[in-house]
């Protein structure tokens, strides 16, 4: 693996390790000023806005990696969303990210909203 494959591939999981505690300004530390989000049900040009609309849905989840799959500035991260109260639900996704300076820069979004609960 090369460095930049290697760096791109701690980033996000740092960043996920940070998101499953709960601790947003961790999080929030490795993207950039200017990142975007790309995703089914919003979508952000900044952190501010992003943790924002993430708490807006007013649900506890955790993320459960499966794999994650990097090649150079860019890392696939498939993983299972898990939505733990109010309501309960796991939703396979896929996410892109891309990494600039050891920074998401982007990120990219997919899965099913018809397995987004209602609640």
């Amino acid at each position: 693996m090369t460095t930049n494959t290697n760096q791109s591939l701690q980033v996000v999981e740092a960043f996920f390790a940070a998101i499953n505690t709960g601790d947003m300004e961790k999080a929030r530390s490795f993207m950039s000023d200017n990142h975007q989000y790309t995703g089914p049900m919003f979508s952000t040009d900044n952190p501010e806005d992003y943790f924002r609309e993430l708490m807006n849905f007013g649900m506890e989840f955790a993320v459960e990696t499966q794999d994650l799959l990097a090649y150079e500035k860019s890392v696939t991260h498939v993983s299972i969303l898990k939505v733990l109260s109010p309501v309960q639900a796991s939703i396979p996704c896929c996410e892109v990210f891309d990494i600039e300076g050891s920074k998401i820069v982007r990120q990219r979004f997919f899965f099913d909203t018809a397995l987004f609960p209602k609640g």
